[in-house]
């Protein structure tokens, strides 16, 4: 069972997003016949942006950088 709050569950939150991340990241593939240049585009960003919310949510939103 997960817990409700603390280190464990925050490290446990940031590794499932870091996953989704990886996944986005592995599907940017060279000339995909199956995923548009945008779409491909868009998911390396999200990929980007998912990591950087992984950092903040294992670091308990110490060092945000605002």
């Amino acid at each position: 069972m997960i817990p409700r709050n603390g280190l464990l569950r925050r490290k446990f939150e940031a590794a499932l997003i870091r996953l989704a991340a990886k996944i986005l990241m592995g599907r940017n593939v060279h000339r995909c016949r199956v995923v548009s240049r945008r779409d491909n585009n868009d998911m390396w960003y999200m990929a980007e942006k998912l990591e950087g919310i992984a950092d903040r949510i294992s670091s308990g939103y110490k060092e945000s950088g605002q």
